[in-house]
């Protein structure tokens, strides 16, 4: 499957750090290591034990198990976690759309959104 370019990213390779204020952005703002592990006490202890390494494709048993846990139905066994928002709409589109379907999409959109469905022959 060809995509075209993605036009946000196109946009933020020539401008997200070169414009005076970038007010499009929606990503979180940044945080040092250091003050994102003071918001948790003990946290930066844990983290000098965590193992750095690939883990199961679905995700950390750890995180699936917290992530199931917010909810009152559903285990760690039907919790996905992907890196990103382009992953997850890639991969639940493939697996549940069919070339012929017929795919509504809110406007303004992450431009994958429509694009993904385009391409499989939605």
């Amino acid at each position: 499957m060809r995509l075209p370019p993605f036009k946000l990213e196109r946009y933020f390779a020539k401008y997200e750090f070169s414009a005076r204020y970038l007010l499009c952005s929606s990503d979180c703002e940044s945080l040092l290591v250091s003050d994102l592990l003071a918001l948790e006490p003990g946290a930066d202890e844990s983290l000098k034990r965590h193992w750095l390494g690939y883990t199961e494709s679905t995700g950390a048993p750890s995180l699936r198990k917290e992530i199931a846990n917010i909810y009152d139905s559903i285990t760690p066994g039907q919790v996905l976690v992907h890196s990103g928002a382009q992953e997850a709409i890639f991969l639940f589109m493939h697996a549940a759309l069919q070339p012929g379907d017929h795919v509504i999409v809110h406007w303004p959109c992450y431009q994958s959104l429509f694009e993904v469905a385009r391409g499989i022959g939605c």
